[in-house]
């Protein structure tokens, strides 16, 4: 749902040094040396947390086939050396909020100003700029359509400098953060709403940090620590958080791209579960509005990407309408380091 140091995504920004530049360059290529001393072992156990870093080194040991304090030596060294960090991620947020996603192709000379009043906004979780017809993509999340109403009459309507705009409200999460899912209902018709203010503080501070013992939740929170595990455990078990590693954004993957495709009647099912299965996807989302899918891959080169393109995107059948941005810049997101 991406980031190896703070300053490296300000490199391109008219008013950077020279100096800056040179000192950014170098730790990027500390960094990706770094990486490329990860062994295989190491990655198996990457890899295998990026899907779930809540089960225990022992059940980690039997999939892998490594002994357990090996891999509890290797997580810990993984994690000092700032290579991944474990978090929360809601990886079925229709059950907690309305998922919405914004394209807006905005003029060039307000860009950032743009970015920078949508970053301040709290309803919206993530915000990349990218090379494309449309150079800003956000991904938001409301408590309620009345908040989403007010979001567009207040914020995104006003906006200056916005020439075009596409907003998509997300019916179903497919695949998000490499999860496939189940599906789920539509966010509009929720009448019971599964998670309430204690969950969503709990889920806030798990999304800094999952490594958090429940005596220090506790205390930070004000909530007693068995009601913290409870919670934790319930939220787990129903589908509404996971945890994981989170990778260094430069670990690997060193292209991000947003495709939006229309598709005609009948085939979004097909092609939706198409991409779930291919592994550059990291979410599958359906939408209602100008596009029905939304995909954010990864690739590690733009080799990588125009392939995926030829090979998986131009041949799908059924796609009426696609429009396809690489990322440049991340503004914001729930996990940035």
């Amino acid at each position: 749902m991406f980031i190896f140091i703070k300053y490296f995504y300000h490199i391109d920004q008219i008013n950077i040094t020279i100096d800056h530049f040179i000192y950014n360059t170098w730790l990027y290529m500390v960094l990706i040396s770094i990486m490329h001393q990860l062994d295989q072992m190491d990655k198996k156990i990457v890899d295998a947390l990026a899907i779930d870093a809540h089960m225990s080194s022992m059940e980690m040991s039997k999939q892998l086939n490594i002994c357990a304090p090996t891999i509890r030596r290797r997580v810990n060294r993984l994690i000092k050396d700032d290579i991944i960090r474990i978090q929360a991620v809601q990886i079925n947020r229709v059950k907690t909020s309305i998922t919405v996603s914004i394209l807006l192709k905005v003029e060039s000379n307000v860009i950032a100003r743009a970015a920078d009043l949508l970053a301040s906004q709290k309803e919206v979780g993530f915000i990349v700029l990218t090379a494309g017809y449309f150079n800003i993509v956000c991904l938001c999340w409301f408590e309620s359509v009345e908040s989403y109403s007010r979001f567009l009459n207040t914020v995104l309507y006003p906006m200056e400098g916005v020439l075009d705009t596409d907003t998509m409200i997300c019916t179903e999460y497919r695949k998000y953060a490499f999860i496939k899912m189940n599906g789920a209902a539509n966010p509009l018709k929720r009448a019971n709403k599964p998670v309430d203010d204690i969950d969503m503080r709990i889920i806030e501070s798990l999304e800094k940090d999952a490594r958090q013992k429940s005596t220090v939740l506790a205390k930070s929170l004000n909530i007693s620590a068995p009601t913290i595990r409870c919670r934790i455990n319930d939220l787990l078990d129903n589908n509404i958080i996971r945890i994981q590693a989170f990778p260094n954004f430069r670990m690997s993957k060193t292209i991000a791209a947003v495709i939006a495709l229309k598709v005609a009647n009948g085939s979004v099912n097909r092609i939706a579960d198409y991409l779930c299965d291919m592994a550059e996807a990291r979410q599958v989302l359906l939408y209602t509005g100008t596009y029905d899918i939304g995909v954010w891959a990864w690739f590690e080169s733009i080799q990588a990407f125009s392939d995926f393109l030829k090979d998986v995107i131009n041949p799908l059948e059924g796609v009426e309408k696609k429009e396809i941005a690489i990322q440049t810049e991340i503004k914001k997101w729930v996990h940035q380091w």
